[in-house]
């Protein structure tokens, strides 16, 4: 049974734990990497599944409040539990939130494995079927889980609710576009790279008709980026040229794999010229790989010793070095990169001052109020008030 669940982890596509009791550990069948799932963070969670699933007959699919599902399914000696998943798209705070939730450690946002609800009640039946040799009726699981109204059968917008995906394509919203071009404008390569790959991770599933719509939003981010990179100082001459050659490439591509690497790519590009034309002059190749380091781990505590060791010289060098090709301090800098980060946020998400003030790792609201001001002059309220577009509204606001 355990190679069988291993081969069925694998097609469905996110870890699938078992447990024999309610206080037991979990079992997982090695397929996938754990580390951040929520089952092993949050026992509560756990206990939520299994006490529900022990009160009905059929399998449990549990859609909490960020958005998020997960499955647990009864078994002859214990329950299988699965997920998360998620049929929609998620923004970063969305994600930050669903993570500090459940007490998984920091990192980079990882989005759950998108997929339908159509596919969660066969998922969630076969498993059930698998262990029991009966039949579940997907209507009937539908309903015992009280996932759209209650009536008699499934009406029109119920089937619809039931298989988002296969009526329409995932739309990135407009703040995640946002992101976007705010990076490549102010340079930050890394960062667009993965705002990007996130987009067109999510834009939808990997069949003939939606190549075409994979290649309309790479050319879209191209011609975008390429107006922020001459926006953000870079030669429209040399930005032009790129613009051809990644519009040439992806013209090419012939899968949405192609189609997401080369549109990374060039926002990729499209960011690093916009950092060279920036710095003004050469830095050290120490600078460069202290400011990458920064780039990565600035939501999280950042101590010079760390980015020392990380990079290979003395704290003392590294001081030194730095100051000279930026003109400040490298804790100067982690400050001004995470006020820039959460001026962002400000204008571009629904996130609290406090939920900005934790993600970008200041001490309290208070230190993030304090140095927010010192480099932009206004607290962070009053950035939010004056910048924050009318036009942002998530897709449920909509």
């Amino acid at each position: 049974m355990s190679e069988l669940m291993k081969k069925i982890e694998f097609l469905w596509g996110t870890p699938i734990f078992f447990t024999r009791g309610r206080e037991q550990k979990l079992q997982s069948f090695g397929t996938f990497s754990e580390e951040e799932s929520p089952f092993l963070h949050a026992p509560f969670l756990n206990r939520k599944l299994m006490e529900q699933c022990a009160r009905q007959s059929l399998p449990v699919i549990y859609k909490d409040e960020y958005q998020m599902y997960f499955i647990c399914v009864k078994a002859r000696e214990g329950f299988y539990l699965i997920g998360p998943v998620c049929t929609g798209e998620l923004d970063y705070v969305q994600l930050h939130r669903f993570q500090k939730a459940y007490h998984i450690p920091e990192g980079e946002e990882n989005c759950p494995m998108r997929t339908t609800l159509l596919r969660m009640l066969t998922f969630a039946g076969f498993l059930y079927e698998l262990e029991f040799e009966t039949a579940v009726d997907i209507a009937a699981l539908f309903e015992i889980n009280a996932l759209g109204n209650r009536s008699n059968g499934l009406e029109e917008e119920q089937i619809q609710e039931i298989h988002p995906f296969e009526e329409e394509h995932y739309h990135h919203t407009y703040q995640e576009e946002c992101f976007v071009m705010e990076c490549v404008r102010g340079g930050r390569a890394s960062e667009a790279q993965q705002r990007m790959s996130m987009i067109m991770d999510g834009t939808g599933s990997h069949t003939k008709k939606q190549t075409a719509y994979y290649k309309n939003v790479a050319i879209a981010f191209v011609a975008l980026s390429a107006r922020e990179a001459i926006a953000g100082g870079a030669s429209p001459v040399r930005v032009l040229r790129m613009s051809d050659v990644y519009m040439g490439r992806i013209d090419r591509a012939g899968s949405p794999e192609g189609l997401t690497e080369w549109s990374c790519k060039a926002v990729y590009e499209f960011a690093r010229v916009v950092a060279g034309m920036k710095s003004g002059r050469i830095s050290t190749s120490y600078t460069e790989q202290c400011k990458e380091y920064i780039h990565r781990n600035y939501q999280r505590k950042i101590h010079l010793e760390d980015v020392a060791e990380a990079i290979g010289i003395s704290q003392g060098h590294l001081s030194r070095v730095f100051h000279q090709d930026m003109g400040m301090s490298v804790q100067d800098y982690i400050q001004k990169f995470r006020v820039e980060r959460a001026a962002n946020l400000l204008r571009y998400s629904q996130a609290s001052l406090s939920e900005i003030s934790n993600l970008m790792c200041f001490h309290s609201q208070s230190h993030f109020g304090s140095v927010f001001k010192r480099y932009m002059n206004m607290t962070p309220k009053q950035y939010r008030d004056r910048y924050k577009e009318s036009g942002f509204m998530s897709r449920n606001e909509a």
